[in-house]
């Protein structure tokens, strides 16, 4: 398994780097929606200018160390018929995806710690000295936790191209409520209680807005390990849908196109 993954990895190495200009436009695109946020709440409420600073480049990261997009190729792949051959081959073709993510977040966190530590030079809301060792080791395990959900949530309906023509709509539908839901428009913290009561169930806070809320401090004690166990219980529940949806998805396969 090591090698094959060394050997994945390697080639979605060179399949990023062969489509550069795409990819840069892509990363830059990425921040943009946060940054364009941030602004509207810094002007909204002068007086936490920093928490929204850190808070929102804070968010800039997450995004990026857990974005998926499977969805929108296994449509087409599904739609296209093309594939068809990745079902043929003998390594289930979810190891792929998995290796374009590792991929594209490695390349990420290369670009984003940098240029993350020169901006704190600059700007002292981003300074990261009051962040203690367990609450960094929190942290990453929810943004594992995070990535591994929000991929697997792609994944899930992705596979829902066997019988629906355009998931992607739908999939759209989802990506609204979550901008809501996930911390991805505001802090969880200034929410509405209703819905903040609802994103404690769902499984958007978990994909972006709970290691947010462990790194700036706002969610601590007995909050963290219910907000663990939730994201638990979310990231088996994709698992055993990417399963159940598989193999159902490979009995209605038609291998039609190509």
């Amino acid at each position: 398994m090591f090698r094959k993954y060394s050997v994945l990895l390697r080639m979605k190495y060179v399949e990023m780097f062969a489509y550069r200009l795409a990819t840069i436009v892509w990363m830059t695109g990425a921040m943009v929606q946060p940054l364009i946020t941030m602004m509207v709440w810094m002007n909204i409420d002068p007086d936490q200018e920093n928490a929204f600073i850190f808070y929102f480049a804070a968010l800039i990261f997450v995004e990026r160390m857990t974005s998926a997009w499977d969805v929108w190729e296994l449509e087409r792949e599904i739609r296209e018929g093309t594939f068809s051959y990745q079902i043929v081959r003998p390594f289930h073709p979810i190891h792929w995806a998995i290796a374009e993510n590792i991929v594209y977040k490695a390349l990420f966190l290369v670009i984003l710690i940098p240029a993350w530590g020169l901006l704190a030079v600059f700007i002292p809301a981003l300074r990261l000295d009051q962040i203690g060792a367990a609450q960094w080791l929190l942290f990453f395990c929810a943004l594992l936790l995070a990535a591994v959900i929000r991929f697997l949530f792609s994944y899930t309906f992705g596979l829902l191209g066997f019988w629906v023509t355009k998931v992607t709509a739908l999939y759209g539908m989802f990506e609204a409520v979550s901008l809501f839901l996930s911390g991805r428009i505001a802090p969880m913290s200034l929410l509405p209680p209703f819905l903040k009561t609802i994103s404690f169930y769902l499984p958007f806070r978990y994909m972006v807005g709970f290691p947010i809320e462990i790194l700036t401090g706002s969610v601590q004690g007995m909050d963290i390990v219910y907000g663990f166990g939730l994201a638990a219980v979310w990231c088996m529940f994709f698992m055993l849908a990417v399963l159940l949806l598989w193999k159902a998805g490979l009995r209605k396969n038609q291998a039609v196109g190509g």
